[in-house]
C-alpha cells in the first residue's frame, strides 16, 4: 500500500439515508425539484430531500446496485438509497469506490433482487489523503467523459438513421405516404422465440455456442456484455431457433419488450431464449429496413401498447400479434437505397464502439488499479 493510504471499510467513509418516496404518490404533484428513480430523471415536485449533491444507489429491483451521482435539491424514489460521504472524502471518489465493487453481486431475493449497506459497507479498500483523492477523480473522470462524449456520437447516429427513415418513409402508423401495408407473417419465413436450458443461469457456459437473451438486445444495437453460451447438447434442443444472417431480434417479454436490432454476423447459428423472437424477412423486406421500422418512435409505442393488452401481470407480445403486425412495404429498390444508407451510418458506429472499447478497456485498468 502506498505511503499515508489507509485501508478503510465502506461504512468509515460513507453513510446510508433512506427514501420514503413512493412513484405512485407524486401523480398530481408538480415543481422544480427532480426526483430519480432507477432509470433516471422522473418528474419534478416541490420538495426536495437533498439540499447538496450525494450518490444514489438502486437498491431494489431492475438494476439493483447501480450507483450514480445525482445534484443539490433534489430527491430519490424509495426503491433507491442515499450515500453521503464523510468528512475528508471526496463524494466522487466514494462513487469510483462504490463502482468498483460490482455491487449487485450483493444481492439477494429471487423475485425482486436487493442489496442492504450492512453487507457492502463491510468491504475494505485503499483510501488516499484528501489531494491524492482529487487527482485520481480527475484521472477517473477524464475517462469516463470520453466515454460519455463517445455514446452521445453513438446517439447522434442513431437520431439520424431515424431522420433518415422518417424522411423516406414517414410514419409507418400513420403512413402519410400511403405505402402498400400489409401484415408481418406475409414477409417472413419464421417468427417464433426459444428457450432457456434447464438449470437456467446454472447450466450457461464460459464458452460455446451463443445464446441471446433479452439484455442483448437493445434498439439498433446488439451488445455482447453478459452473452450467455451452451454447448452442443443444449444448442441440439434448440434447433429450431437457429439464427441466419438477416434475422431481426425482437424482444417481446419484460421491462425491454418491442427492442429490435439485427443479430450480428459473428453469432450467425446461435440461439436465442425464450424472450426474443426470430423475425426472419422474405426478399421483398430488407432487414435493415424492417428493424428501422420496429424502432421507430411510432411503432414502439404501438408495440408497447400491444404487449400490456394480454391481461398478463407483465408485458409480452404473443406471436399471433407479431405475425398480425400491419408493416409497410415501399418498393424494394427504396428499401435498398435507406440499407445503403444505414449501413454507412453502422460503419461509423463500428468504429466509435472500437475506441470506446478500448477507453474502457483504460478505465478499467485505472480503476483495478487503485480500487482492485
Amino acid at each position: 500500500m502506498k505511503q499515508n493510504w489507509e485501508r478503510k471499510h465502506i461504512a468509515d467513509i460513507c453513510e446510508k439515508a433512506s427514501s420514503n418516496i413512493a412513484q405512485n404518490k407524486l401523480e398530481g404533484v408538480d415543481g422544480e425539484y427532480p426526483v430519480y428513480g432507477a432509470s433516471g430523471f422522473v418528474q419534478n415536485v416541490d420538495f426536495y430531500q437533498r439540499d447538496t449533491e450525494y450518490i444514489g444507489i438502486v437498491k431494489d429491483g431492475s438494476g439493483v446496485g447501480r450507483v450514480n451521482t445525482y445534484p443539490a435539491y433534489s430527491s430519490l424514489l424509495g426503491t433507491m438509497q442515499y450515500i453521503l460521504p464523510k468528512k475528508g472524502y471526496l463524494l466522487q471518489f466514494v462513487s469510483y469506490a462504490l463502482k468498483s465493487l460490482n455491487l449487485a453481486s450483493f444481492a439477494s431475493g429471487a423475485a425482486i433482487p436487493h442489496i442492504y449497506f450492512k453487507d457492502y459497507g463491510k468491504c475494505e479498500i485503499s483510501v488516499p489523503p484528501l489531494m491524492e483523492q482529487s487527482r485520481i477523480v480527475a484521472e477517473l473522470d477524464l475517462l469516463t467523459g470520453i466515454i460519455d462524449k463517445q455514446k452521445a456520437q453513438l446517439k447522434e447516429l442513431d437520431n439520424l438513421a431515424q431522420s433518415i427513415f422518417y424522411d423516406m418513409f414517414g410514419d409507418p402508423i400513420e403512413n402519410p405516404k400511403g405505402w402498400n401495408v400489409q401484415l408481418l407473417k406475409q414477409h417472413t419465413t419464421k417468427i417464433g422465440s426459444g428457450a432457456t436450458p434447464k438449470g437456467g443461469n446454472e447450466s450457461y457456459k464460459s464458452e460455446g455456442i451463443p445464446l441471446i437473451r433479452s439484455l442483448n438486445v437493445y434498439n439498433g444495437t446488439f451488445k455482447y456484455k453478459d452473452l450467455a453460451h451452451i454447448d452442443d447438447e443444449q444448442a441440439a434442443a434448440l434447433d429450431n431457433v437457429i439464427l441466419l444472417s438477416g434475422d431481426v431480434l425482437l424482444n417481446i417479454t419484460g421491462a425491454s419488450v418491442a427492442r429490435c436490432c439485427i443479430v450480428p454476423s459473428d453469432l450467425v447459428s446461435g440461439r436465442v431464449n425464450q424472450h426474443v423472437a426470430i423475425l426472419r424477412p422474405k426478399d421483398s423486406l430488407k432487414s435493415v429496413f424492417l428493424c428501422a421500422q420496429l424502432i421507430s418512435s411510432g411503432y414502439q409505442r404501438k408495440l408497447l401498447h400491444d404487449s400490456k393488452a394480454n391481461g398478463a401481470t407483465r408485458e409480452a407480445l404473443t406471436k399471433s400479434q407479431l405475425e398480425g403486425l400491419p408493416v409497410i412495404i415501399p418498393p424494394l429498390k427504396l428499401q435498398q437505397e435507406f440499407a445503403d444508407k444505414i449501413t454507412a451510418i453502422a460503419s461509423q458506429k463500428s468504429a466509435i464502439n472500437l475506441s470506446m472499447a478500448e477507453t474502457q478497456k483504460l478505465l478499467d485498468y485505472t480503476m483495478d488499479k487503485y480500487f482492485g
